[in-house]
């Protein structure tokens, strides 16, 4: 027969044992499910607008949250926003790409940023035949600086095209855009990060549901809620694999 005075020995170092199972199964539970931190950084095709129920920075963050990932996510998107600095053309006085992208995406320290800007460094406010608002060689500095910054703060980056444009746009827009286009399809490729090309993106959906390009670019420029659902699905895509 055991004595009582070992009996208790022996029933609280077992309750010790299991209640230290316990702190440590929730402790790595907690470390598991840590909160995702993602920064959406672009123009008016990422910024909140009127007339769109969800951006896709909103749906990003559903869709995750439906896979069980917690997240949280920064719109750092804004209307007439180019990649580069109001000193490079201030036909929209704003803060541009480089004057904002400390503020307004490293001092979050995120883990993911998604990059999506174009429309507006593509944009010959003097119409055909004359100059981008941001040149093509300088769209691609600044989008391999703001990789750079990002990936030495240990983030990981999708880079998005820029979207195509519609048939209410003259021929001569799309034909610069699709510089842009292709300028952001290398940049990728040789920076080895995350890419969605929006073009094949919306073209294979309209093919797919036949309809024309229009259908997801009510105005030419930017996308409506569809348009913005299948940035979002694709974005959600990478995250989810990279993140299992």
């Amino acid at each position: 027969m055991i004595p009582n005075k070992t009996l208790f020995k022996l029933v609280l170092f077992l309750v010790v044992f299991l209640l230290d199972g316990l702190i440590t199964t929730d402790s790595a539970t907690a470390q598991d499910k840590k909160e995702l931190l993602i920064v959406t950084f672009g123009n008016s095709t990422t910024a909140p607008r009127k007339g769109i129920e969800q951006v896709y920075a909103v749906r990003i963050h559903d869709l995750l949250n439906e896979a069980g990932i917690q997240n949280r996510v920064i719109n750092s998107g804004i209307g007439g926003s180019h990649s580069g600095s109001v000193k490079d053309n201030d036909f929209t006085k704003i803060e541009h790409g480089m004057d904002r992208f400390e503020k307004a995406v490293l001092n979050h320290h995120p883990d993911w940023v998604t990059l999506n800007f174009g429309l507006n460094d593509a944009y010959q406010d003097k119409g055909e035949g004359t100059s981008s608002r941001i040149p093509v060689e300088r769209y691609i500095e600044n989008l391999n600086y703001f990789i750079s910054r990002i990936k030495n703060d240990n983030g990981k980056v999708i880079l998005l095209t820029p979207n195509p444009v519609g048939s209410k746009l003259p021929k001569f827009r799309y034909e610069r855009l699709t510089q842009y286009q292709k300028a952001a399809k290398s940049i990728a490729k040789a920076n080895r990060v995350y890419f969605i090309d929006s073009w094949k993106l919306f073209y294979r959906h309209t093919r797919k549901n036949p309809q024309s390009i229009d259908s997801l670019l009510p105005d030419g420029t930017h996308p409506n809620d569809e348009g913005h659902k299948l940035i979002a699905e694709a974005i959600a895509r990478i995250i989810r694999k990279a993140e299992r």
